[in-house]
């Protein structure tokens, strides 16, 4: 760490967060709109395998990739105490990627040039998250992660403007896309200074704290995974739990559209508040305590609310929860690193947390007995996420 490095550099934290949102510009709005219509495009009459097959794929790809261009970006640090090069270089592979997406005719080259752009778009990530552990002290790390959190709902607002009406051809929205995210990233890379002001492992001070640390991060690791588990259940079923109890006219995707919108305005209230209150508190746990009996109490409401208000509280207390528990986790996640030489590795194997859950929903709702209803599928996730609470609160080393 240098000597001036007991802050992060002015505007550092600014120039940051909104180089985080633009990774989320980059892969949003291509997994949830830009895809499936360039899978309908290429085998409409496959597009549900095909999709099927990109999702798992390019899941698969990621996985690698992320831990890859984690340590590559170790080994740049090592040398240079900068973590820039790699993202730059993500950021230019990236837009060839959306071209060979783009000029992609047949299922075979899709898949590949999916391929490719996971491998740009981890080579970005996994820099770019460990940016934060390198650069934001212990005490800070609870309001960036805070910050940070407004990313996903700005991505989903990405996804709207790249296919508004000015941009009405697939080539003109994957530019409008490259473009967005490029706007974002480029000033960080530009202008943010690196100083090193990010707290020393524990680790680091000794071995004998080598040990807890380990297994601390193991639970850490399981504890996310079970959060990440129950959020990807609620993603994926919380539309058709709605739409089956909603009494009035017309299709439930407006109600829901709104319901969900007012959700993710708190949500993102909520996380920041957490965030810069566990900073001044001086501990995590507490919080993700509190977290998980939100998370757990919601899906359980979802599961029991006979009606459509009684489902959307139940499902903004579960999002608000989650919102706050995967925030905080970060942060002290981030703490409980054993050595700053292996910041990103270490990182990326954390964030495979967020691409194994993607299978587990089928898996879920096949176990689910048949005819109990999407109510007994929320229960089922309020358990998982019970498991992952409990086990964040059993780290020792961090409070």
């Amino acid at each position: 760490m240098s000597p001036g490095g007991a802050v992060p550099a002015r505007g550092f934290v600014p120039l940051y967060t909104l180089a985080y949102c633009g990774l989320f510009v980059a892969f949003i709005p291509f997994v949830s709109i830009l895809l499936q219509v360039k899978v309908d495009a290429i085998d409409p009459g496959n597009r549900v395998a095909l999709l099927g097959w990109a999702v798992l794929a390019g899941s698969a790809v990621a996985s690698v990739a992320n831990i890859a261009a984690g340590w590559l970006s170790d080994l740049h640090w090592r040398r240079s105490r900068s973590r820039r090069l790699p993202i730059a270089v993500g950021l230019v592979l990236i837009a060839f990627a959306f071209l060979a997406i783009h000029l992609a005719r047949t299922p075979s080259a899709l898949l590949g040039a999916i391929a490719f752009w996971q491998v740009a778009l981890n080579l970005m990530f996994a820099p770019m998250v460990a940016v934060m552990a390198d650069e934001v002290p212990d005490r800070a790390k609870g309001r960036v992660s805070g910050l940070l959190g407004i990313s996903h709902p700005i991505g989903v607002l990405s996804a709207a403007a790249v296919t508004a009406p000015l941009f009405a051809g697939e080539a003109a929205r994957f530019a409008a896309n490259v473009v967005l995210a490029t706007a974002m990233i480029v000033p960080f890379l530009l202008f943010a200074r690196e100083r090193g002001a990010g707290d020393v492992a524990a680790a680091d001070a000794g071995q004998g704290a080598a040990a807890p640390v380990r297994a601390d991060l193991v639970r850490a690791w399981v504890a996310r995974l079970a959060m990440q588990v129950a959020g990807n259940g609620v993603t994926a079923y919380a539309f058709f739990h709605f739409a089956d109890r909603w009494r009035g006219t017309g299709d439930a995707a407006g109600p829901v559209a709104q319901a969900m919108a007012i959700v993710t305005a708190i949500v993102v209230v909520a996380t920041i508040l957490a965030g810069r209150w566990s900073d001044r508190v001086g501990g995590r746990k507490p919080f993700l305590g509190g977290a998980t009996l939100l998370v757990v109490a919601g899906l359980i409401g979802m599961a029991v609310a006979p009606g459509f208000v009684g489902a959307a509280i139940g499902y903004g207390m579960a999002q608000t929860g989650l919102s706050v528990f995967l925030a905080l986790h970060a942060a002290l996640a981030m703490q409980l690193l054993p050595s700053a030489d292996t910041r990103g590795r270490d990182l990326a194997v954390l964030n495979l947390t967020n691409t194994l859950p993607a299978c587990v929903p089928p898996l879920l709702a096949a176990l689910v007995p048949a005819g109990a209803g999407l109510g007994a599928v929320f229960v089922a996730l309020a358990l998982v996420a019970a498991v992952g609470g409990g086990t964040a609160l059993a780290i020792r080393s961090e409070r």
